[in-house]
């Protein structure tokens, strides 16, 4: 038994208690309207209550089972009073009755022996009980939210969790195919990204407006930014007039992809940075340039676009069936071709996935078995492969009209990427 766990559970119970507390006393409606029950005194006590009758357990279970009755009648009582009380056609929520029952069984949690060890145990009561403090003081920012997302977001939310959660789990995971290039598991899991910050990026606008944007494609680029190059080369295909800030949310992603890879390199083999920095920088300031043109011009923009949910079971699938052909081609091409080289392997790799091109070279330079310039050199070409192959399937799904954007900046990341390697390697 640890030392004055009995001691500290029952503090934990008590700063829970007080925390809800001091929230519900600051929400306490008028006299009439509401619940009354449940101040800064009700629900500390409530939580001790839970935890002492837990405490109590040993002697007989009869403690917990009365205490935890008694809190159940109480709060029916207490509803039903209220509710009577209330002025005709008032709706009246059960939300304090429910918070009260909430932190009895906290209090109760906080002293079981339920989960071991007792930090584990404390923690998770602590982070329940802010959570809960915090559902009941944002109940204006909750409500605001929940009148922008319409009962069909809702309803394609549900959608995508069953894709996510339900079917996704259960595709084989294992390499089948030509050349093994397939993996099921590895391609549902495209199909939910890629469903994923569609969706995500359509809630974003719909709060944010077009500058949402900018935060879904720089944290789907965290994922992946091919899958966000796909997802709203999608979108733009349904919607032409979504090509403008599309490209500029892709711009974005293909930025954070770049610090991406710095970061990695940083972490890996800080020796190689040095080598690599000046063309990554300059590769990012292109698309850097990129995103605040398409942004900048949005502000003039006279219309709001008209959004429609994007959430599209059919189109993610096509959009992952065009990945998995790229795959298949450079499993087969690699093997045809062989192991012709770092620079050879880089591009084939390049084509789907830059991570890959980037931990191996990167590893190899740190072992000595090749130059830091090679090791750079290889990251470029997948790099630049990468955005390339990104740009002709943003094109090839997206249309003329995002392609006139994407293509341009692809180009200059490559132009300007080599160039300053080149420039760099000269100096040096």
């Amino acid at each position: 038994m640890e030392a004055y766990q009995h001691q500290i559970s029952l503090a934990v119970a008590l700063a829970i208690g007080l925390l809800v507390g001091l929230e519900r006393e600051h929400s306490k409606p008028e006299p009439g309207h509401g619940s009354a029950i449940g101040g800064l005194r009700t629900y500390p006590m409530f939580a001790l209550v839970g935890a002492v009758a837990t405490l109590l357990s040993p002697v007989t279970i009869l403690f917990p089972i009365v205490a935890f009755l008694g809190v159940a009648a109480l709060l029916a009582i207490s509803y039903t009073f209220d509710v009577r009380r209330s002025q005709d056609g008032e709706n009246h929520g059960a939300t304090t009755e429910a918070s009260i029952l909430a932190i009895y069984l906290l209090g109760a949690l906080a002293t079981s022996r339920v989960i071991e060890p007792m930090a584990d145990r404390l923690i998770l009561v602590a982070g329940l009980g802010v959570v809960i403090a915090f559902l009941l003081s944002s109940k204006p920012l909750l409500h605001g939210v929940a009148q922008k997302i319409s009962r069909a977001d809702y309803h394609a939310a549900v959608q995508f969790l069953i894709i996510a959660v339900v079917v996704l789990p259960l595709l084989p995971d294992r390499d089948l195919g030509p050349a093994n290039a397939l993996n099921p598991r590895a391609l549902g899991l495209l199909v939910v990204v890629i469903s994923a910050l569609s969706f995500g990026g359509y809630l974003a606008m719909r709060i944010w407006g077009e500058r949402g944007l900018l935060l879904g494609a720089a944290i789907g680029a965290l994922v992946s930014s091919t899958a966000v190059t796909l997802s709203f080369a999608r979108r733009v295909a349904a919607d032409a007039k979504l090509a403008r800030i599309g490209a500029g949310a892709i711009a974005v992603a293909w930025t954070v992809m770049t610090v991406r890879v710095a970061v990695v390199i940083a972490v890996m083999n800080p020796a190689l940075l040095r080598v690599i920095a000046m063309p990554l920088a300059a590769a990012s300031l292109v698309t850097l340039a990129s995103a605040a043109l398409a942004f900048r011009k949005g502000s003039e923009a006279s219309e709001p676009t008209k959004l429609e949910n994007p959430f599209e079971l059919g189109g993610a699938i096509k959009v992952t069936l065009v990945f998995a052909v790229v795959l298949v081609i450079t499993a087969v091409a690699n093997q045809q071709l062989g192991a012709s080289g770092v620079y050879l392997a880089s591009a084939l790799g390049g084509t789907t996935d830059v991570d890959a091109s980037v931990i191996s070279n990167t590893r190899l330079a740190g072992q000595g078995a090749i130059t830091p310039v090679v090791a750079a050199a290889a990251i470029l070409i997948a790099a630049g492969v990468n955005t390339v192959v990104k740009a002709g399937l943003a094109t090839a799904i997206g249309g003329k009209a995002l392609g006139a954007r994407v293509i341009p900046v692809a180009v200059g990341v490559v132009v300007v990427g080599a160039g300053a390697f080149g420039i760099q390697l000269i100096a040096t």
